[in-house]
């Protein structure tokens, strides 16, 4: 078949997607070949996560919010499971998210034991879900199992995605991306079905709930996107035929509410406090410092948030190259990352991780767009134009530009850069602890924490590595001034505190052999 010819029955087939005709899926025409696809998903799941998880240095735990997380998990996992998260042992209302991930955290230090590693154990299956997911729906649409590897490739080789509150701390976001892309991705192939399947629609139902279960309103965020989709494709009035897609609404909006009607009725007060920190008020106003500028996200994507941006730059050219299942799959993904950069940047508070669940459709537009541009260099050289095949090799150029700086940044920023986490000196203490902890003293500690809101004494990180170390029998209590200490009936006072090291260094001789820290026996 001639090139013409492709073309022409690439355009009547997008025709008809757009008309609501169902989308065929690529299936492969060997088992032998499946087998292959189900080796090469399984090295890249492996390979990304020794990429992702494979530490020389251990990540300390981390202020924002991992530690407050971190807390609440330990507290749950003395006092029993229940709706209501504690924070020393009253009910939360500064961490309002629901309770899913702590859930998880509980369970998994339940198996496991108290430690670092197994509370952050369900942020890293869920990051190797989404891995998984990316590449199984990239190989459906474009049949292309190495566009698949290269998908996942860039998810994690974006630092977005391995920095703080990514696959690697115990945070909401890498379970609301599990969520988020696994309801999006069965989405796309619900509503290019007249009539999707019931199982189908009942797992969108518990994607989208265990999205909105892990972090609130933003588990419905990436959602917006799906709606500029069906607009751009005519498809919006599929969702009013019919009960089934009515009956799943329903089915959401009654489970969340009977959730906030319990929480509210244990912890009065709840509501309020959920839609000023997760919802209204997050959005009208910043509630992390000074506002941002609208143009904030762009600017960390272009420097390199996620992989490859020069490949998204080239995602709309990509758009009108692409044909069939692959260029329905590269618009939808654009509408998400649209919508939700419209979105989080018209609200008030801004941060890095807020983008988090768009980058699993940054990599499969990015991966589509380079498989695309290289289809046109074959379709150049093919038809001998000299003058098309200069352009689509200058195209080809910038996508392996785009893919070397990624994996140069990738390797940088994981492996060679050190970066200025918030709360460092008190990350510190687990280092300490670690040195400290086998020897069996009593120990007291001496930090004055930071003054947030009405807590004129905030040391989360501090707290969790004190819970941590109390559940393997080392006793370590906490004052919050030297001159407190004099009633502490501790073998060792400790602290990480800058403005408390230099005078406890007076009391005696450093013990603890941690730079930035000190310990000292008592007399």
């Amino acid at each position: 078949m001639g090139n013409h010819a492709r073309v022409t029955l690439a355009g009547m087939f997008m025709a008809r997607i757009s008309q609501g005709d169902t989308l065929p899926v690529d299936r492969p025409a060997r088992a032998g070949l499946r087998h292959r696809d189900r080796l090469i998903i399984a090295a890249m799941l492996l390979i990304t996560g020794l990429f992702l998880f494979l530490d020389a240095r251990p990540l300390p735990i981390l202020l924002w919010d991992e530690s407050r997380n971190i807390v609440n998990a330990l507290e749950m996992n003395r006092n029993g499971f229940s709706l209501v998260t504690t924070y020393r042992g009253e009910p939360d209302l500064w961490n309002t998210k629901p309770p899913l991930l702590i859930w998880l955290m509980v369970g998994s230090v339940r198996l496991f034991g108290e430690s670092d590693w197994a509370l952050r154990l369900p942020s890293m299956i869920a990051t190797l879900g989404t891995l998984a997911m990316v590449m199984m729906f990239v190989r459906r649409t474009t049949g292309s199992i190495w566009t698949a590897a290269l998908a996942a490739a860039l998810l994690a080789a974006s630092p977005g995605l391995f920095g703080e509150h990514g696959a690697r701390t115990a945070d909401y976001d890498a379970l609301l991306v599990f969520f988020s892309t696994a309801y999006l991705l069965l989405l796309f192939g619900a509503l290019h079905h007249r009539r999707p399947a019931g199982r189908t629609l009942a797992l969108i139902g518990l994607c989208v709930t265990g999205a909105i279960l892990t972090k609130s309103v933003a588990g419905i965020v990436p959602g917006l996107g799906v709606g500029l989709y069906l607009l751009l494709t005519q498809r919006l009035a599929r969702l009013w035929r019919g009960w089934a897609w009515a009956a799943t609404g329903a089915a959401i909006a009654a489970t969340i509410l009977l959730f906030l009607a319990v929480r509210e009725i244990e912890t009065p007060g709840y509501l309020l406090a959920s839609w000023h920190n997760d919802a209204g008020g997050r959005f009208a106003q910043s509630l992390i410092g000074a506002r941002k500028p609208a143009t904030f996200y762009l600017a960390i994507l272009w420097a390199g948030y996620v992989a490859a941006p020069l490949l998204l730059i080239l995602a709309p050219v990509a758009l009108i190259q692409a044909q069939g299942r692959a260029r329905a799959a590269l618009l939808y993904s654009l509408s998400i990352i649209v919508t939700m950069l419209v979105a989080i940047s018209l609200a008030a508070s801004k941060l890095h991780h807020y983008i988090l669940p768009a980058l699993p459709f940054m990599a499969i537009a990015a991966a589509i767009t380079l498989r695309t541009l290289l289809q046109r260099l074959a379709a150049a050289h093919a038809a001998g134009n000299s003058r098309y095949r200069i352009r689509a090799a200058g195209l080809v150029a910038v996508g392996a530009f785009a893919l070397f700086t990624a994996g140069q940044s990738a390797l940088t920023r994981r492996y060679l850069i050190d970066p200025p986490y918030e709360g460092r000196n008190a990350a510190r203490y687990g280092a300490l602890f670690d040195r400290l902890g086998p020897q069996g003293r009593a120990i007291t500690v001496v930090d004055p924490g930071f003054v947030r809101d009405e807590d004129l004494h905030y040391a989360p990180v501090l707290l969790a590595y004190r819970l941590l170390w109390q559940g393997r029998g080392v006793s370590i209590g906490w004052t919050t001034a030297l001159e407190n200490s004099a009633n502490a009936k501790a073998e060792m006072l400790a602290s990480c505190d800058p403005d408390i090291v230099t005078p406890l260094l007076k009391r005696g001789r450093d013990v603890g052999g941690v730079a930035g820290c000190a310990a000292v026996l008592q007399r």
